[in-house]
């Protein structure tokens, strides 16, 4: 078979993640009827189906689930590479390391308003999976601590952390507002960094007692973490504002009113190196209006 059109791959990828045609179509500035020419002719080329196409929402069909999966983290990397080679001499190119987690939920979407502000400034995304493996030597890092906890000369803060449970609709529904009953179903726990006492944390002054987690009850990714929700083995913890496109397209609910307000956030931190750098400066400015 020959290799695939870009454009082809892109365009599923783009209505996988978003689960919906239409918000594909205005994310890569085209019409909605083009988006589903492109899928459809990947689907022709490949011979298979790769979405059902629902309403409002699209699904992924099982095939459509492991191209995705597969496309999700590269698409992001080329198109950061594709990037570095198209910029002109005279642009000025901010390097931002953050995680694959803020980045998909959070920064990728808002891109383009930056790049619509700023169009002589260039952005270099450095993606990791650990919070705290950062490269200190990048312009801007992105980063979920305390703030005395972070490196750089200047921490400016993106989005302060509200905790709250969450699983897929049916479940949360079953579940309701009973803390009791939260308490135990299957816990899902990210280990990784500061994250590993979150549901003691939670549970924290309710008189609950919660069970040791099992192994396979530990993430130590929150891109896994997060996919381990969608597809419904169980509940975790997340923050609302980076998992809000996943309420808003019925993915994800919020399980009972509990919300845990602490001092840790996501921050912007600008880098030694980048002190005196007015575009990255500009950069987070903007991350963290």
């Amino acid at each position: 078979m020959a290799a695939l059109n870009w454009k082809l791959l892109t365009a599923f990828e783009s209505v996988a993640r978003h689960r919906n045609f239409t918000r594909a179509a205005r994310e890569m500035n085209v019409q909605q009827p083009a988006i589903s020419r492109r899928v459809a002719e990947l689907e022709s080329e490949l011979g298979v189906k790769l979405l059902q196409r629902t309403r409002p929402f699209a699904t992924l069909t099982r095939e459509g689930e492991v191209l995705y999966r597969a496309l999700s983290g590269g698409i992001m990397q080329v198109s950061s590479a594709l990037e570095q080679v198209r910029q002109r001499p005279d642009q000025s190119c901010v390097s931002v390391n953050t995680t694959i987690g803020f980045a998909s939920c959070y920064l990728m979407k808002r891109l383009p308003e930056f790049r619509a502000l700023h169009p002589n400034i260039s952005i270099e995304l450095i993606s990791r999976d650990q919070n705290d493996a950062y490269d200190t030597e990048t312009d801007v890092v992105i980063a979920f601590n305390h703030p005395d906890r972070l490196p750089g000369t200047r921490k400016a803060p993106i989005f302060h952390e509200t905790m709250v449970a969450v699983a897929k609709p049916a479940l949360a529904a079953s579940i309701g507002d009973d803390l009791e009953a939260l308490a135990q179903q299957n816990l899902l726990c990210l280990t990784m960094g500061i994250h590993g006492n979150d549901w003691a944390t939670f549970f924290d002054g309710t008189g609950i007692s919660i069970r040791p987690p099992t192994t396979d009850q530990k993430f130590t990714s929150f891109m896994v973490y997060l996919q381990a929700a969608l597809n419904g083995d169980g509940v975790i913890l997340g923050w609302e504002t980076l998992l809000q496109d996943h309420f808003d397209l019925g993915q994800l609910a919020p399980i009972t009113s509990r919300r845990i307000e602490t001092q840790r956030g996501y921050y912007g931190c600008l880098m030694p190196r980048a002190a005196d750098k007015s575009s990255a400066v500009t950069f987070l400015n903007w991350v963290s209006a």
